[in-house]
């Protein structure tokens, strides 16, 4: 589903479980517009409600008498689509109109996201729905998780066969504090013929070498002016600009010594994107789709 769609019916659920204050607030109007707020909107009921997102904010803030906090979780995938951004955009409007209004009340958004180089493309530069805005890394989920997982497991298994917190929390480490890793080899040793420390310890490094092994082959099939804007992108960042004259004479070797035309170029942006290597952000900007990516091309 478009995030913009998402976001927008999140909003008119929020208006429509707050009805009984919506009601009380309107009754105290003279009209059933409330002008007087800044906004001029007509409804009889919450659910008829049909204005933006500035307004519905102002009205959840003005009529419950409280700030108002919208979490917006995997905020980057917003970026993929013009609907999407313009509902970030959307969503910067309504948090200035509240924040700057005369209610005393508040807009807090928090976007979250699980790639921070997606996510700081919301704030990166003019362009951005937020810029200025700071990304703040969240900590790893840490031994506390792996104590959780340790007494959910032990708990189906005989007690000489218990994993310990240690072994589980050393094998997080390994997998990257990935918890959805860490639970498909658990789900594995659950099937192995032997269930324990070792066990686990083995499926483990047998996960990470396959995961390693099947990315360096990714990139290996690529061809090389592929690897070439790929190596590019991870080497320049937010300076990527593969359509630049100096872009395209450094990705002579990889065409044969000659720099390679602008739709070739694209063509090979185009197949990068689409085997899920990069990811496109906005117009003309690309970045890497995760971190692990520019370790595997250190490695090939």
């Amino acid at each position: 589903m478009d995030p913009a769609k998402l976001i927008s019916d999140c909003i008119k659920a929020s208006i429509v479980e707050h009805a009984g204050p919506i009601q009380r607030f309107r009754k105290t109007l003279p009209v059933d517009k409330l002008g007087a707020l800044g906004f001029s909107i007509s409804f009889k009921t919450p659910s008829d409600f049909s204005g933006t997102p500035s307004e519905a904010m102002q009205l959840l803030a003005v009529s419950t008498d409280r700030d108002v906090v919208l979490i917006v979780d995997e905020a980057q995938h917003s970026l993929e689509t013009e609907a999407g951004l313009d509902a970030m955009f959307a969503l910067k409007a309504a948090r200035d109109a509240v924040n700057q209004g005369q209610s005393g009340r508040h807009l807090y958004l928090i976007m979250t996201g699980s790639h921070r180089d997606k996510l700081a493309a919301l704030v990166y530069d003019q362009k951005s729905p937020f810029f200025g805005a700071q990304v703040r890394d969240f900590p790893p989920l840490g031994r506390e998780y792996s104590i959780a997982i340790a007494d959910r497991i032990n708990r189906n298994l005989a007690e000489h066969l218990h994993i310990g917190v240690d072994e589980i929390d050393r094998a997080f480490d390994i997998l990257g504090r990935k918890p959805e890793m860490l639970l498909d080899c658990l789900r594995a040793l659950v099937l192995a013929e032997g269930i324990g420390a070792e066990a686990l310890a083995a499926i483990v490094t047998r996960k990470k070498a396959e995961v390693e092994a099947a990315r360096r082959a990714e990139i290996m099939s690529l061809t090389k002016l592929q690897q070439a804007l790929l190596r590019m992108l991870a080497a320049d960042g937010q300076a990527f600009s593969p359509f630049a004259a100096a872009s395209r004479d450094r990705l002579k070797s990889a065409n044969g010594g000659r720099a390679p035309a602008q739709g070739a170029i694209q063509q090979a942006l185009d197949v990068l994107r689409s085997k899920g290597f990069i990811w496109r952000p906005g117009y003309g900007a690309y970045a890497l789709e995760n971190a692990e990516i520019a370790g595997a091309l250190m490695e090939t």
